[in-house]
């Protein structure tokens, strides 16, 4: 008797005594989720890096200035009237005719990883089927 053959039978370990084709399906599988885990991690942190550096750096200038969003806002509107009226970005002026909104950074921040996790979801889908 082979002693590897006789190790494996007696272990009690099912993967040890699994036939090579269930290994090498399980292989496969793991392999997949690794190549998927390799080419979407990146992405995620990133976009949730960016995000986070993004808010430090307008904490900062908060910080710095000493004056709230809304003051800056409100010392910057002439700036804004001004690119908005000039008629050369119409889209950026059709975007500002309406209600006054509140930029914050949670619903922002939601919505860009909520796409980013669907078009990842559409790469799996479309690399599994």
């Amino acid at each position: 008797m082979n002693a590897p053959r006789a190790a494996a039978r007696t272990s009690g370990s099912p993967v040890a005594a699994a036939p090579p084709r269930v290994s090498r399906a399980a292989a496969g599988a793991v392999a997949g989720i690794a190549a998927v885990y390799e080419a979407t991690h990146p992405v995620i942190s990133a976009y949730v890096q960016g995000v986070a550096m993004a808010d430090d750096l307008e904490e900062q200038a908060r910080q710095d200035s000493g004056i709230s969003d809304g003051e800056w806002m409100e010392r910057n509107e002439p700036r804004y009237d001004a690119i908005q009226g000039g008629g050369a970005y119409p889209l950026l002026s059709s975007l500002s005719e309406g209600e006054e909104f509140d930029l914050d950074l949670e619903p922002l921040f939601e919505f860009g990883l909520l796409g980013t996790l669907d078009g990842i979801a559409v790469m799996i889908g479309e690399t599994s089927g």
